[in-house]
């Protein structure tokens, strides 16, 4: 089946036109993610993100579903209280990014949602919205640094997991300044795409560096891919699995990290690979299939325990240089 966008809308439609039937409390419905951008494919897949607001209450946070083996549906349930303070979303980057696009509302009772995109639209590329919004990142990150430093966690994966959220903020602080925020399958993609149109390539060799990554390392990188899809396999079987592990998403993830494998930046791969693996370890009491694979990935990225106070120390250095990209912007663009 050839996957167009014009399918991937008329999925989209389709699953809200069901909704309605079955849950009649939806007040509006509207796409977010990939699917608004130009290419949502990578690998031959992709997911369609969407918003489902409710009346009342939300039956659940988020959800996932197969539309087609390479085809997933990623719902995500709010409710219209949350939208009562619309304004303040030209400061946020999680809520007010995808309702700057047009075109995406699947339905909208007496025109709510139109009306709540034009405010949130009115001044969102303002330098001082766009500052609020980079330092919603750039502030969790120090905060976060510090609690690591402070408190840091009882297992070395609960370490590792603190580690990559404060170093995705801290990118995201900087990729912020001219985009949304940063997708988990495209992560470094769109990182460097982003860091080379501030003139500040630094930001994605520093964010490299503190992953441990050199291209020497693209060998392993195949082995490891092997290793994840295994250990993909074995979580997402599990009754328990969280949602972004299950089934459903199996062939998101691993034909997206293939692809990258694949392309002219096999580095690219990497962060998915490890973030996603990560999120396995994290959510099993027992070792997975490849545990002594994914221990050697460590070792040979230098992220094992050992080194957390040097990558601790690395981590508060790369904040700092974060710190001064988005002081020039401010100086060059913020009055």
């Amino acid at each position: 089946m050839r996957i167009t966008r014009d399918l991937l809308h008329k999925f989209a439609q389709q699953t809200v036109t069901a909704r309605l039937r079955s849950e009649p409390d939806i007040y509006a419905a509207y796409l977010v993610g990939s699917l608004v951008e130009e290419d949502p494919l990578l690998g031959g897949t992709t997911d369609i993100d969407l918003v489902l607001v409710h009346k009342y209450q939300a039956p659940t946070k988020r959800e996932c579903a197969a539309v087609t083996p390479d085809i997933s549906l990623d719902i995500y349930h709010k409710v219209r209280e949350a939208y009562t303070d619309h304004r303040a979303f030209r400061q946020d980057p999680l809520m007010g990014y995808p309702l700057t696009h047009y075109n995406i509302i699947l339905h909208d009772n007496e025109h709510w949602l139109e009306f709540i995109q034009s405010s949130v639209n009115a001044e969102f590329h303002r330098p001082d919205n766009v500052l609020a919004r980079v330092r919603k990142f750039s502030t969790a990150a120090r905060e976060n640094w510090f609690s690591l430093l402070q408190a840091p966690p009882e297992s070395h994966e609960m370490w590792l997991d603190h580690c990559l959220d404060i170093l995705s903020l801290g990118a995201n602080s900087v990729a912020g300044l001219i985009g949304p925020p940063l997708t988990t399958r495209r992560f470094l993609m769109t990182l460097k795409d982003r860091v080379e149109t501030l003139g500040v390539s630094k930001v994605l060799a520093g964010f490299y560096g503190i992953l441990g990554y050199n291209e020497e390392q693209n060998e392993n990188l195949k082995d490891w891919s092997k290793a994840f899809e295994e250990d993909l396999s074995y979580v997402s079987k599990k009754a328990d699995a969280p949602v972004h592990l299950k089934p459903s998403r199996h062939s998101y993830y691993v034909s997206g990290i293939q692809a990258l494998l694949n392309s002219d930046s096999p580095g690219q791969a990497l962060w998915p690979l490890l973030r996603t693996w990560l999120d396995i370890q994290l959510v099993l009491d027992a070792d997975t299939p490849n545990k002594e694979t994914w221990e050697n990935c460590l070792s040979i990225l230098e992220l094992t325990q050992d080194r957390a106070a040097e990558k601790c120390a690395a981590l508060d250095a790369y904040l700092d240089s974060l710190e001064i990209v988005i002081e020039s912007w401010e100086n060059a663009y913020g009055s």
